[in-house]
């Protein structure tokens, strides 16, 4: 594939105020891969998600984004509501076999048998699954057992897998049936861990306001940063969370390639191209990758993260639990 364009303007953001802050090593614990062979029934609504990368091309990627760093990754399956699961899946499988320190994420429909899901974790040597809300009847107000059955959660449980969740629900980790429900299926399923995507879907800071202390409370819980752009969601899960719980994640390449910025108002988030009519200012955009960089730096600053903390962040927590995951995957073998 033709990476994305990478300007200039890109390299000037990564020299001023990044180079000095990304680790010399990176665990990216929330990035995706496509294949067009897999497409199957998918509709043009999910065009956007479907754009081809294999592991090759994103390593020629992130060596343009973060150049003279390592890096590994747990790479997710792209849910894609009518596309080809296993044929996808056994594509991911393969591709990030070249890999023995990274990992993989499988994708489950709600209509996965337990049978058919445990095989394939098995054959796959996936180390977790990937539901996701599209495959819900409501995406936008979805229980999490609308589209993560509980028979599938046990599964999870039995093999010791981990499972990335995107929370449905407009008010995301602060909705109480949420709240509810991971409460309940963190007690219930001990050897399940439980990856909060997109700082727990605080995508708007109020969301993590409203639900970071109970959340800090519950075991099994990890967090990826993906594609957050709002500075005090990223405080607000630092200060209050246990920080060996959190670590980095790009959402590459759709939305953390895309150039611009997920922008918060009220209560909501939005994508934002950027205008570059603006006459007062500099108006180029650069990498959503690299907003969500830039506001991660500001919060270490803030809170006085130290060195080790930041490395932590972005690779020491990351591996740790993909060894935990690794050596359960070796159990089953």
């Amino acid at each position: 594939m033709a990476l994305f364009e990478y300007t200039d303007f890109d390299r000037d953001i990564w020299e001023r105020e990044l180079a000095e802050f990304v680790p010399e090593a990176l665990y990216d614990m929330h990035a995706h891969m496509w294949s067009d062979d897999h497409t199957g029934r998918a509709d043009e609504s999910s065009k956007g998600l479907r754009l081809p990368i294999d592991l090759d091309d994103h390593l020629k990627w992130a060596a343009q984004l973060y150049p003279g760093r390592e890096i590994h990754y747990l790479m997710l399956a792209t849910p894609v509501k009518g596309m080809d699961v296993d044929g996808h899946n056994s594509w991911l499988s393969s591709e990030m076999a070249r890999d023995p320190a990274s990992g993989a994420n499988m994708s489950v429909t709600p209509d996965m048998s337990p049978e058919r899901l445990a095989a394939a974790v098995t054959d796959g040597g996936f180390v977790g699954l990937k539901p996701y809300r599209t495959f819900a009847a409501d995406p936008a107000e979805a229980d999490i057992r609308d589209y993560l059955p509980e028979a599938q959660i046990e599964v999870a449980d039995h093999l010791g897998l981990a499972i990335t969740l995107h929370l449905s629900k407009r008010h995301g980790a602060a909705d109480p049936a949420n709240l509810r429900d991971l409460e309940e299926l963190t007690g219930r399923y001990p050897r399940v861990q439980w990856i909060l995507a997109h700082c727990a879907r605080g995508f708007n800071a109020f969301m993590l306001e409203e639900s970071i202390h109970a959340l800090a409370g519950l075991p099994n819980l990890w967090y990826d940063t993906s594609a957050v752009n709002d500075l005090y969601a990223h405080y607000l899960l630092m200060k209050h969370e246990d920080r060996s719980r959190v670590f980095f994640g790009s959402d590459n390449v759709v939305a953390g390639c895309a150039r611009g910025k997920y922008i918060t108002y009220g209560r909501a988030w939005q994508y934002f191209a950027g205008d570059p009519t603006q006459p007062h200012c500099d108006a180029r955009a650069t990498l959503v990758i690299y907003e969500q960089l830039r506001q991660q730096r500001q919060m270490a600053d803030m809170l006085g993260l130290t060195a080790a903390e930041i490395e932590a962040l972005f690779c020491g927590n990351g591996k740790r639990l993909l060894g935990k995951l690794m050596q359960e995957r070796e159990r089953r073998t």
